[in-house]
């Protein structure tokens, strides 16, 4: 989605759902919320929109046939019926109800939302947005009265991001739509992604970018840091970012012989990345195209300091591979019979 702006909460009905093994019932409510007051409509526009900053896309699934996704099913009817919205949103309600039978699933308000302007692929569509608040916050609040002023509290929803949502945007309909999701707390099996939305992640170029750059990360640290030095895990992290941000393709065989120069390191990256593949049961791992916005926001995950026993740390600016390279070198004093790391550099600042 790009600018909020543009999107506008057309429809919102809030329920009311409990946790079924625990017997606590539904409520639901008799008519659709007023939307008039521009400050409320602005403030639920935003607490709903926020949380979904991410790249990542999903899509519905069924094992045998989509169209029996209780939640595809219902998203179609409400984007071809938006006149029924509240009725389906009361089926929405129930559906959610069985699905919250885990122990530690909290009750909470369900709030099914109908909004317009969204921005998907450059193409404008309607959205369906599900969202369910399970935690309260203490507020404290204040009246002036005959020159005084008196302090109460109560207890009511953080606007400061929603504990479980998902976006359903109208569009690629014949494949799942396309969905995104948030999910603050998914110590309770999951429920909220695999039983109430069942949905898979999008295999697209986020997802390959995404999951490569993890891929190297997972290699330095599980195969690097057994028979390398630290230095040389920063230096193969720094050209792996180096190359994903030069480059507007992946080709493994290309990255791997550009990334890694000693032979044996290169094979067992080789290795790695085919167990790392069949594993997951990944088939694009070979090439794709690079997601420069993932690539970015992949940066801030990856280690590029070294920290030493002697409570000392040399932290480079940024994934340059030349930093590492040409500036600091790696010996060991027989005399102390310790480590060491020389760094060059011009001036001080």
């Amino acid at each position: 989605m790009s600018d909020k702006i543009q999107v506008t909460l057309q429809r919102l009905a809030v329920h009311r759902v409990g946790n079924k093994s625990k017997e606590e019932g539904v409520v639901a409510s008799q008519d659709l919320v007023d939307l008039r007051d521009a400050q409320l409509n602005d403030l639920l526009l935003r607490y709903f929109i926020s949380p979904f900053k991410q790249e990542e896309f999903f899509r519905f699934t069924h094992t045998s046939d989509l169209a029996l996704n209780e939640m595809f099913a219902y998203a179609t009817l409400i984007f071809n019926q938006p006149a029924k919205f509240h009725e389906y949103s009361v089926h929405i309600l129930n559906h959610l109800y069985e699905q919250s039978d885990h122990p530690k699933v909290k009750s909470g308000e369900l709030y099914v939302a109908h909004f317009k302007g969204c921005i998907i692929n450059d193409e404008e569509v309607d959205a369906i947005g599900i969202f369910k608040s399970e935690n309260k916050d203490t507020f404290l609040t204040f009246q002036d009265s005959h020159n005084d002023l008196s302090i109460d509290y109560h207890a009511g929803v953080n606007l400061k991001g929603v504990d479980k949502g998902c976006m359903i945007y109208n569009t690629e309909a014949e494949d799942g739509y396309r969905v995104k999701m948030v999910d603050a707390n998914s110590t309770d099996a999951q429920f909220w992604k695999d039983d109430f939305l069942h949905v898979d992640e999008l295999k697209d170029t986020n997802f390959s970018t995404r999951t490569v750059l993890n891929m190297c990360k997972d290699f330095s640290e599980e195969v690097f840091a057994t028979t390398e030095s630290k230095k040389a895990q920063v230096d193969f992290i720094s050209r792996s970012v180096d190359y994903f941000s030069k480059n507007e393709t992946f080709d493994l065989e290309e990255f791997t012989s550009s990334v890694i120069d000693e032979p044996e390191s290169a094979e067992r990256f080789k290795n790695y990345s085919q167990n790392f593949a069949e594993e997951r049961n990944l088939e694009d791992i070979q090439g794709f195209t690079i997601n420069k916005s993932t690539v970015r926001n992949m940066k801030r995950k990856f280690r590029n300091f070294i920290k030493l026993d002697t409570q000392i740390e040399i932290k480079f600016s940024g994934y340059n591979p030349e930093q590492s390279e040409q500036y600091v070198e790696r010996g060991f004093d027989e005399e102390r019979g310790m480590h060491f790391y020389k760094v060059y550099f011009y001036s001080e600042t």
